[in-house]
C-alpha cells in the first residue's frame, strides 16, 4: 500500500524521459483574475529570495547576512483565503505568498500589511482519483523572474486545467496565462497528476514539474513542462517513459546557471521490473531534451520495490561539477552534474564494491523529504522523525561524512532528537527550520547549538522558510509569519590603556569593541593571571570598559572580552583576547648603619632599596634571636626604618625589607634580608704613644695616649715597670685613654703598657688586648 504524499508521507515512481514541444491549449472560459489593492506604505527593497531555496541551485543559503545570534518575532500577515504550502518569496521589499484557493498575495516586507492580492480563478475542490489536499489551487512554490518583473505561479482551476500565470510584481495584474493541455505526451490526466514541486525560471521558460497524487493512484507519469515567458504557446515537455516515476519533491526543478541545464529527481516506477529511470536524477537541456540520468546501483531492491523514492527530495547543486542527493531510503550520493553516469554512476560512494552511505541516523525508510541546504562545507537535511543532520562535504576528493544510527562520524552531527522539521535553510550562520506545531527553530550552522525557538505554530507538510534582508518568513497555515534575525556581535576587539604593560598596582583600562553591525552589544571581561585560571571579572553588561585595579602579582596575563547581542543566548557571539605584562619591583637590597656588631643602645637605621617601574613601597621586619619574624614598619613609601636597640638583649637579629609597587596587593615583589649582631665589643690591639717621645729627661712629665677600635665603650689601664723592677698599675681601668707619668724616677729603661677592654665586660675579662713599649 502506497504512502500518502502530503498530509501523511510520500510515494511515487518514475521511468525514462520523453521530451517534446507542444502547443498550449487555448484559454478556456474562466472567471477573470481579480486584483485588490490596499493602502500600504511604499515597499523598501531589503534583500531577495526569488526562488525555492534561494537560488537555482537550491542551496537554501544566503551568504550576504552577518552572523545571527538569535531571532525575534516580527509581524504576522493578515489571514489569507486558504491554506499555504508554498514557501514565501521576497523581492523589492515585497513578500509574496500563494494559497490553495488560487490567490496570490503581496505583503509589505517592512510591516506585513497587504499591498495587493489577486484571485486568479476558483480552484478544484473535488473529482480527483486520490489526494489529500483540498481545495487544489496553487500548491507549489512560485518563482520570481526579476528581469521580466513577474511572479509565476501554477494553479489548478475549477475547470480541471492547470495554468501558469505571470503576475506583475508591483501591481499583481496578470500579464501571462498559459494553459497546460491534457493531450501532451501519453496523456495528462489532472485527476492523478499533482503539481507539488517548486517552479523554476531560466532559459526563457518557467519549468513546472508534476507527479502523482497521494496514494499512487492511476497510471500517471512524471512530467516537467517548460512554459515560455514570452507568451508563446509552444511548450517544452519532458515525460518519464515508465509509469509513475513522479517528479513530486517540494524542491521541484533546479537549474545550473553556468550551462542552463535542468535537473530534477524521479520517484519509484510502478511496476519496478523493467522500469527506465525509476528513482533517478535527470538532467536535460534548456528545452527539456537530451536527457541523461543517475540511478543508484541498488535502485530496484532498496528504492523502488519498498517505495523509498530517490525523488522524495530535489538535489542540491554544490558546484557545476558536484551535486548531492539522497531520498526516502536515507543513503546519499555525490554526483557529477556534467556526467551523471547512469546506474551506479556516482562519484561517492565507491562504485565497486558499492556500499551505501547512511545520512539520516541510520533510517532506511521514509528518511528525508523536500530539499537540502548547502553552505560550504556542510550539507544540511531534515530526517523525518530524526531531527536535523549536518554532513561535511569534501569537494576536492568527493566524499562526505556519514550519519548512521550513532551519527558520530567526524564531521557529522545530529540535532533535534525525534522532531520532524521542514526542509532547512541557512542564513546568518544559522540553520532555520520549522516544525508543525512547534514553530521556528534556529541552530548554529557550525555546531548545531540552538540559538532560537519561537512560540509554537502550525505549518503544512514540507514547509520551508525563506529569508531576505535578515528577515525570515514562514508560511503558517493561512498566514505568513516573519522573524527578525538578531545580528551576532562580530569582530570583537580588546585594547588596554596603558598598552602592552604597566607597573603592578597601576590602574589599567580595558576597552572592548565590536563591529558596527551589532545593534545592542553586551560585553564580558575575563582575566587569567600567571599560572592561574580564567576568571570573569565583569559579567555581561552594556559597558564596554573594565577598570582593572587589582593589577598584581607581576607576570604575563591573558585578557579577554566576549561580546554578544542583548537578545543572544549564545555563550558569546565573538571573542578577542590579548596578553598583558605587569612589571613588579626587582633587585631588593638592605643595609644598616652603624654596621654590626653593636652593643644595645644606639638607634640603627635600616635602609631598603629596589628597582621599581612604579612608586616603590617598603615593609621592614625584625626577628629576635630564636624568635619569629615581626613587622616592624608596614608598607609605606619610606625606604628606611629606625630600629631602637637600647632595650634589646644581646644576640644575632634578622632584618628584612619587602618591596612592591604602590597599589600592588601581592605580599611582596622582591625581598632582601640580613643579620645584625648586638654584642659586647672586643677591643682591638690598642696604640700607645708617648709625648715627649723616648728618650726623655728624668723628672720630666710624659703623657701616654692609647686608642682602640671595635668596642663602643673602651676602658684603659696603664702599667709601668721600673728598670729591673715589677710591673705596677699606675692608672686602673677608666674611660681615660691618657696617662700622665710625672714621677719618672731614676734614669734607665722603663716598660710602659696599656690594657683595653669594653666597659660592658666588667671584671669578666682582665683585658681584650694589650700594648707595651719601652721608654728611656
Amino acid at each position: 500500500m502506497r504512502r500518502l504524499r502530503l498530509a501523511g508521507a510520500v510515494a511515487v515512481s518514475l521511468l525514462f524521459g520523453m521530451t517534446s514541444v507542444v502547443q498550449a491549449a487555448p484559454q478556456s472560459a474562466q472567471s477573470l483574475p481579480q486584483t485588490a489593492s490596499l493602502a500600504a506604505a511604499p515597499p523598501v527593497p531589503n534583500g531577495a529570495w526569488t526562488v525555492y531555496h534561494h537560488d537555482n541551485a537550491h542551496t537554501g543559503f544566503d551568504s550576504t547576512q552577518p552572523a545571527a545570534a538569535t531571532a525575534t518575532t516580527g509581524w504576522v500577515s493578515g489571514a489569507m483565503d486558504a491554506q499555504v504550502y508554498a514557501s514565501p518569496l521576497v523581492y523589492g521589499g515585497i513578500v509574496y505568498s500563494a494559497t490553495l484557493n488560487n490567490t496570490v498575495y503581496a505583503f509589505n516586507q517592512a510591516d506585513g500589511l497587504t499591498i495587493w492580492s489577486t484571485h486568479l480563478t476558483a480552484p478544484t475542490t473535488t473529482g480527483w482519483s486520490c489526494g489529500n489536499v483540498a481545495p487544489m489551487g496553487i500548491l507549489a512554490t512560485p518563482v520570481i523572474d526579476v528581469g521580466g518583473g513577474r511572479i509565476y505561479v501554477a494553479g489548478l482551476g475549477s475547470d480541471h486545467l492547470y495554468r501558469v500565470y505571470g503576475l506583475n510584481l508591483t501591481t499583481g495584474v496578470v500579464e501571462l496565462t498559459t494553459t497546460i493541455p491534457t493531450n501532451i505526451g501519453t496523456g495528462f490526466d489532472w485527476r492523478i497528476e499533482q503539481q507539488r514541486g517548486a517552479l523554476a525560471v531560466a532559459n526563457g521558460y518557467v519549468y513546472v514539474p508534476f507527479g502523482g497524487r497521494a496514494g499512487d493512484c492511476g497510471a500517471y507519469h512524471g512530467w516537467v513542462v517548460g512554459v515560455p515567458t514570452s507568451g508563446s504557446p509552444s511548450l517544452a515537455v519532458y515525460e518519464t517513459p515508465s509509469t509513475a516515476s513522479g517528479i513530486w519533491a517540494a524542491g521541484g526543478v533546479l537549474v545550473d546557471d553556468s550551462t542552463g541545464n535542468v535537473f530534477f529527481a524521479t520517484g519509484n516506477a510502478i511496476p519496478c521490473s523493467g522500469a527506465v529511470n525509476s528513482d533517478s536524477v535527470i538532467r536535460t537541456n534548456a528545452t527539456l531534451g537530451s536527457a541523461t540520468f543517475f540511478q543508484p546501483n541498488d535502485w530496484s531492491a532498496h528504492w523502488c520495490q519498498p517505495d523509498q523514492d530517490l525523488g522524495s527530495v530535489s538535489p542540491v547543486l554544490i558546484s557545476p561539477n558536484l551535486m548531492f542527493m539522497s531520498g526516502k531510503y536515507g543513503q546519499g550520493f555525490l554526483l557529477n552534474p556534467t556526467n551523471l553516469g547512469g546506474t551506479n554512476g556516482q562519484l561517492f560512494p565507491a562504485k565497486s564494491p558499492y556500499v551505501g552511505v547512511d545520512v539520516c541516523v541510520g533510517n532506511n525508510g521514509n528518511a528525508t523529504f523536500g530539499s537540502f541546504a548547502y553552505a560550504a562545507p556542510r550539507v544540511y537535511l531534515t530526517c523525518d522523525g530524526n531531527g536535523l543532520v549536518s554532513l561535511t562535504v569534501n569537494t576536492s576528493t568527493p566524499s562526505f561524512s556519514s550519519c548512521d544510527a550513532s551519527c558520530t562520524a567526524t564531521g557529522s552531527w545530529h540535532i533535534g532528537g525525534s522532531t520532524t522539521f521542514g526542509p532547512p535553510i541557512v542564513a546568518g550562520g544559522a540553520i532555520w527550520a520549522a516544525v508543525n506545531g512547534g514553530g521556528l527553530y534556529g541552530f548554529n550552522a557550525a555546531s548545531g547549538a540552538q540559538i532560537f525557538h519561537s512560540a509554537n505554530f502550525g505549518i503544512n507538510r514540507f514547509s520551508t522558510p525563506s529569508e531576505a534582508g535578515g528577515q525570515i518568513f514562514v508560511a503558517s497555515s493561512n498566514v505568513v509569519r516573519s522573524f527578525n534575525m538578531v545580528k551576532a556581535c562580530g569582530g570583537a576587539g580588546l585594547s588596554a590603556t596603558p598598552p602592552t604593560s604597566a607597573a603592578t598596582g597601576s590602574a589599567v583600562l580595558l576597552t572592548g569593541s565590536v563591529s558596527p553591525s551589532c545593534p545592542n552589544p553586551r560585553y564580558r571581561f575575563w582575566i587569567q593571571p600567571p599560572g592561574g585560571a580564567w576568571t570573569i571579572v565583569q559579567d555581561y553588561s552594556p559597558t564596554n570598559t573594565y577598570n582593572w585595579t587589582s593589577t598584581s602579582p607581576a607576570g604575563l596575563y591573558y585578557l579577554e572580552v566576549d561580546v554578544r547581542d542583548q537578545t543572544s543566548t549564545a555563550t558569546y557571539d565573538s571573542v578577542f583576547n590579548i596578553t598583558y605584562t605587569l612589571n613588579g619591583c626587582t633587585g631588593a637590597g638592605i643595609s644598616a648603619a652603624p654596621p654590626p656588631p653593636q652593643q644595645p643602645g644606639p638607634t640603627v637605621v635600616v635602609t631598603g632599596s629596589a628597582t621599581c617601574p612604579g612608586t616603590a613601597t617598603f615593609r621592614f621586619w625584625t626577628r629576635a634571636p630564636g624568635g619569629a619574624w615581626v613587622i616592624a614598619q608596614d608598607y609605606s613609601t619610606s625606604n628606611s626604618y629606625n630600629w631602637p636597640t637600647a632595650a634589646l638583649a644581646l644576640g644575632s637579629y634578622g632584618l628584612e625589607v619587602d618591596v612592591r609597587n604602590q597599589g600592588s596587593t601581592t605580599t611582596y615583589e622582591t625581598t632582601a634580608n640580613t643579620t645584625y649582631a648586638l654584642a659586647v665589643g672586643v677591643c682591638s690591639t690598642p696604640t700607645l704613644n708617648a709625648n715627649p717621645t723616648s728618650p726623655g729627661a728624668t723628672g720630666a712629665g710624659v703623657t701616654f695616649t692609647s686608642t682602640t677600635t671595635n668596642c663602643p665603650n673602651p676602658l684603659f689601664r696603664f702599667w709601668v715597670q721600673a728598670p729591673g723592677g715589677p710591673w705596677v698599675i699606675k692608672q686602673d681601668y677608666s674611660a681615660a685613654n691618657t696617662f700622665n707619668w710625672t714621677a719618672t724616677g731614676l734614669a734607665g729603661s722603663y716598660g710602659i703598657e696599656v690594657d683595653v677592654r669594653d666597659q660592658a665586660e666588667g671584671n669578666s675579662v682582665s683585658y681584650d688586648a694589650v700594648k707595651n713599649i719601652t721608654y728611656q
